[in-house]
C-alpha cells in the first residue's frame, strides 16, 4: 500500500482558506453619491427593473411604477439583492448628481456553505490503496 504524508505545513494552509472562503463577502461602499432600485417595499432589485418603460434613464423617480431608484449619499452602504435599503432616501436631493452603482456590487449575499474539514473524512484524505 502506497501512503502520502500530508505535511503539517500544508495542512494549517488548507485550513486557513477553508476558513476564508466561509466569511461573508464584504458589504459595499457608495464611493459617489448612487441610485440603486428597490421595490416599494424598501427591497433591492437589479437597476434594470427601473430603467423599464415609463421610466427616466437619468435616474428620474419613477413614480406609478412598482419599482422606484432609491438615492445614497457618497459613503453609504449599498446593499445586496434582496436586502433592505437604508441610509438613503427615494426623494433625490435637489442638484446633486447620481450615479449607477458599480456592477462588482450587483449581488445577492449567499449563505454559508458547509465545507467540512479535518474530521473523520479526512482519515482516507493521505492514503491510496493499490
Amino acid at each position: 500500500m502506497k501512503t502520502i504524508h500530508l505535511n503539517i505545513t500544508l495542512a494549517a494552509a488548507s485550513a486557513i482558506t477553508l476558513a476564508a472562503c466561509d466569511q461573508p463577502a464584504k458589504e459595499w461602499t457608495a464611493e459617489q453619491n448612487t441610485a440603486i432600485c428597490a421595490d416599494k417595499n424598501g427591497t433591492r432589485v437589479p437597476d434594470a427593473q427601473c430603467q423599464s418603460v415609463g421610466q427616466n434613464h437619468h435616474l428620474g423617480a419613477g413614480v406609478g411604477t412598482a419599482f422606484l431608484w432609491y438615492y445614497l449619499g457618497r459613503n453609504s452602504a449599498i446593499p445586496y439583492y434582496g436586502e433592505r435599503v437604508r441610509g438613503g432616501s427615494f426623494t433625490r436631493t435637489a442638484g446633486a448628481t447620481y450615479f449607477h452603482a458599480p456592477v462588482r456590487t450587483a449581488m445577492t449575499r449567499s449563505a454559508a456553505i458547509s465545507r467540512g474539514g479535518f474530521g473523520s473524512s479526512a482519515r482516507s484524505f493521505g492514503s491510496f490503496g493499490e
